[in-house]
């Protein structure tokens, strides 16, 4: 995985106009909905924005013409200046260790001191 933390589509409004079944990361989600429920709740959480990382959307003609949409494994929350929640810790750190992530260390991987990564493989 090489995904750069950059800009990319506002991830519900990406997902609410996405008409693919499972838009994001279907090993985890089973369907769009699902993912958008689980977006919904990093905002009720207090995050400042979760966005899809533009290098990681599949948009082939396969993904747009046969499944209905573009694709991707991987959501960036951005916390901005607050602390991070000890339920949003909760929530990553599942995420994670579902996914095989090493959290030996006890901290969350930040990265620029305001970014979390999510990918689902």
């Amino acid at each position: 995985m090489n995904i750069k933390i950059e800009t990319g589509p506002e991830a519900l409004a990406w997902l609410r106009s996405n008409g693919h079944e499972a838009a994001l990361a279907s090993n985890r989600f089973p369907d769009t909905p699902s993912a958008i429920r689980f977006v919904e709740h990093l905002y009720e959480l207090g995050v400042r924005r979760v966005f899809i990382p533009q290098d990681s959307i599949v948009a082939d003609e396969e993904e747009l013409n046969d499944l209905g949409g573009p694709y991707s494994d991987t959501l960036v929350i951005e916390i901005g200046e607050a602390a991070i929640s000890p339920e949003l810790e909760v929530i990553y750190q599942q995420e994670a260790t579902l996914e095989g992530y090493d959290l030996k260390s006890g901290h969350l991987p930040l990265i620029q001191g305001r970014y979390l990564l999510l990918w689902w493989d």
